[in-house]
């Protein structure tokens, strides 16, 4: 599950100003907006102590042939100097309110569940959680037995296991048949929500069968196709479908161990450890179309 791979991964890299693109600072704390908008607010071009014409984030680059300070005589594109005003103004205006807002006692926000949402409680002692938490292993047990039976009793699919499959060579060229041997899948990441019928940005679960052909190793991208135990939140995402699974040649079923079937706690943990009960359910503003997480495991339990 992808929120749980990355969930030691910091998202954030080192702050840049939207201001002046340089790095370590904001544009509420950008130290040249205050000297900018002194000469900005005048409708004139910055310029620095010789007189130069500043270079100040992606503003710079447009300035060609003869400067002039004065944006109506110079050979700088006003709808560039339009922008550069309006975003100097912004961050000025943000300066200012934040200033002014320095030594408020900000109020108190009122505790509550991020799961739930209850201001009775938190995640902590959340009966609701704890309740869903045991759905989701109840029914995460119920379709690795399923899974297993399909992709490796049934398909026979494991590492060694001999296949053929399609390659794309290009643009308008005619594929290919091959055959190739299968080096890698990752059965420790399957689990309930590969076989979602819709994609989740923060739940994907791709099932990843890598196969090597020739000297060339690729991922398999068609399994919600092929096998009926994966769904499209489950396929492995991909702009050029390269490598697609046509036949099994030569079985190779792997036995897994017994605790493959009840492992993989920790993932949903740390799915209601960040995610509310209103997210499973609707998805993030950000998602189009997002499967009803908590839907499909009461389904599955």
């Amino acid at each position: 599950m992808k929120i749980h791979e990355n969930k030691d991964k910091s998202l954030h890299t080192s702050p840049s100003c939207s201001y002046c693109r340089e790095k370590g600072h904001n544009q509420y704390q950008c130290p040249h907006v205050a000297e900018d908008w002194k000469q900005l607010s005048q409708y004139r071009l910055p310029v620095d102590e010789n007189g130069k014409p500043l270079k100040r984030g992606w503003y710079g680059q447009y300035y060609t042939g003869h400067y002039s300070p004065d944006p109506l005589q110079t050979h700088v594109c006003n709808n560039i100097f339009a922008a550069w005003f309006r975003a100097c103004q912004k961050a000025m205006n943000g300066q200012i309110e934040r200033k002014a807002k320095e030594g408020q006692v900000k109020k108190k926000a009122t505790r509550k569940c991020g799961y739930c949402g209850s201001t009775t409680h938190t995640r902590r002692n959340c009966a609701k959680m704890d309740a869903f938490l045991k759905d989701c292993y109840k029914a995460n047990e119920k379709w690795r037995k399923v899974a297993y039976a399909e992709l490796v009793e049934k398909h026979g699919i494991s590492v060694g296991a001999c296949v053929k499959v399609k390659i794309s060579t290009g643009w308008r060229k005619p594929d290919e048949m091959k055959m190739g041997i299968i080096t890698h899948i990752n059965w420790g990441a399957l689990n309930l929500f590969s076989s979602c019928s819709k994609t989740s940005d923060f739940a994907h679960s791709p099932l990843e069968i890598k196969v090597l052909v020739g000297d060339f190793s690729y991922t398999i991208t068609n399994v919600e196709e092929f096998f009926d135990v994966i769904g499209a939140n489950g396929k492995t995402r991909s702009y050029w479908n390269t490598c697609s699974l046509v036949d099994i040649i030569t079985p190779a079923p792997e036995k897994l161990p017994e605790s493959w079937i009840t492992d993989y706690k920790e993932s949903f943990e740390t799915l209601v450890k960040k995610k509310s009960e209103e997210i499973l359910k609707k998805g993030m503003d950000s998602e189009y179309n997002a499967p009803n997480l908590w839907a499909h495991v009461q389904n599955w339990k």
